[in-house]
């Protein structure tokens, strides 16, 4: 695992790709997977660019990360992202077998059962498949502003 300089490092990624979103027209979400320190998959919410409601930037980075690792299993790969996942993408992330979520600002609903925390540690969600180690808060405050559009 990695150390908190490093999650902030790849957070503040998280919110440059969020940014890049943004810009976009979509939700301000940014995400990347590392498998060790190799930066395997980024994806960028694209719900509204490709009218595909799948599109979390979460997703769209775990169907790269699948693709380049050749395999379903990313077991030992790190998931950051700039906002705490929905359930959809924290259930996949679990079917996925991430090892690690990393994530910044919680869901707009702040409620975990919502917001996917409990897919994410609820051991009878996908009872063959570990739940991920759960980092919450990283560089929060960064990833909310990161939600707003730039003042011109």
């Amino acid at each position: 695992m990695t150390d908190g300089t490093a999650h902030e490092r790849h957070m503040r990624r998280c919110t440059a790709l969020a940014r890049q979103a943004l810009a976009n027209g979509d939700a301000a979400v940014g995400s990347l997977i590392l498998d060790g320190e190799v930066v395997l998959a980024e994806g960028i919410e694209a719900v509204r660019a490709r009218q595909d409601p799948t599109a979390h930037a979460e997703m769209e980075a775990l169907r790269v990360a699948c693709t380049r690792r050749g395999s379903r299993d990313l077991t030992g790969c790190t998931l950051y992202t700039s906002v705490e996942p929905c359930i959809m993408c924290a259930y996949t992330i679990r079917l996925a077998r991430i090892s690690v979520v990393v994530s910044g600002a919680r869901g707009a609903d702040d409620d975990h059962a919502i917001s996917g925390h409990t897919v994410l540690s609820d051991p009878r969600v996908a009872p063959h498949r570990p739940p991920p180690l759960v980092i919450r808060d990283v560089l929060a405050d960064e990833c909310r502003r990161a939600q707003r559009p730039a003042a011109s």
